[in-house]
């Protein structure tokens, strides 16, 4: 089951529980009408998320088997306020509580998660600095990854845009593409999306479509991932030399909005991080060490995999 998915109906379900609640103080002010009208919400909420497993399951999960008691249980109670009966709604609430715990726990231990990682590239040239990560997503079981080459323009030398470049059929045949205008971000939510363009608007040569900026790309998923499309002398960094051309490349808006930021070494983090910390303050400094991870570039590793 997508992790999304898993993630949205476990929070429906404590939520849920929450509204028992809410219920029984109702009942106690003898708000009748009002614990009615929660108990045909929740009744509501169990049925989307029963359907929303099943969609992805299948029927015959023990987590859809204890949601449809729950509604059961939900309608007895429903009927028992109708009739006046608001006695027994305490010890009723057990069995209520009872159920969707049990729901919860298969929901986390008994279906496999699984998550949608999405990749980006715009310059079919630049697909090096993504393609290791990306087979490794591919070779995961519990990974679906889509790559979804996106459009870009060239732009003049007054930043006008020119000239549009969509690149889908320079990919290598071994890649399956999906087409961007195919993919609805917004309905699938992927669980990661990775980027290579770190500058949004501020690039002067070329740009892509706004949607596909990293600021916009952070509402549709949990985790937006940038690895820069470049590699960093660090003969020169590890003697101190931090050119301006380098420090811009550490304050690009993807470093800003990405959750992480992945870099060819831990050398090259400390860059980042101190260029980050001097331009956003002392206080910030954990903040980038945790965020920026040296962890290798997709880069070189094309480069091993090329001399073996």
């Amino acid at each position: 089951m997508r992790k999304y998915d898993k993630d949205q109906c476990t929070a429906s379900i404590h939520a849920l529980l929450q509204s028992h609640q809410e219920i029984a103080k109702y009942i106690e002010k003898k708000k009748i009408e009002d614990a009615l009208s929660i108990l045909q919400q929740c009744q509501e909420d169990a049925i989307r998320v029963g359907t929303c497993i099943e969609s992805q399951e299948g029927e015959g999960t023990e987590a859809v088997h204890m949601l449809e008691e729950y509604c059961e249980l939900v309608y007895q109670t429903y009927d028992n306020l109708i009739q006046g009966n608001t006695v027994h709604f305490r010890q009723i609430e057990k069995k209520l509580r009872k159920v969707l715990q049990k729901a919860d726990t298969d929901l986390q231990n008994g279906i496999r998660t699984q998550l949608e990682v999405v990749f980006l590239p715009y310059k079919a040239a630049m697909w090096d600095s993504l393609e290791s990560v990306w087979q490794a997503a591919q070779d995961d079981p519990d990974c679906t990854a889509y790559v979804i080459p996106i459009p870009y323009y060239d732009r003049d030398e007054y930043g006008r845009v020119k000239e549009l470049h969509y690149e889908a059929d320079l990919y290598p045949e071994n890649i399956p593409l999906t087409d961007y205008r195919d993919y609805d971000f917004e309905e699938r939510h992927p669980d990661m999306i990775f980027i290579h363009n770190p500058y949004d608007g501020i690039n002067s040569v070329t740009s892509t479509l706004s949607f596909f900026y990293s600021e916009n790309l952070k509402k549709y998923t949990d985790c937006l991932v940038y690895i820069p499309y470049f590699v960093l002398d660090e003969s020169m960094l590890s003697h101190g030399v931090v050119d301006e051309h380098t420090q811009h490349l550490c304050c690009v808006p993807a470093v800003r909005y990405a959750d992480y930021v992945i870099v060819q070494s831990e050398c090259v983090k400390n860059i980042y991080v101190d260029v980050l910390t001097q331009y956003y303050g002392k206080h910030t400094e954990d903040y980038w060490r945790k965020k920026v991870l040296g962890l290798g570039s997709p880069k070189v590793d094309r480069i091993m995999n090329f001399q073996k």
